[in-house]
């Protein structure tokens, strides 16, 4: 990504911030959502550990 900024600058600030722009927008939906893709995945180890 910063081989991108130095050679492409112009291009690279506007992809930079058009993707912080939707980030800041749905920061509270990404947190949620790995927060229970983690806890989904935490819960099938265990109980595919304490089934094996």
């Amino acid at each position: 990504m910063e081989m991108y900024a130095v050679w492409r600058p112009a291009a690279a600030n506007a992809r930079l911030n058009a993707l912080r722009s939707w980030l800041e927008q749905h920061q509270e939906q990404l947190v949620v959502t790995l927060a229970l893709l983690a806890g989904l995945w935490l819960t099938a180890r265990s109980v595919y550990e304490s089934v094996a």
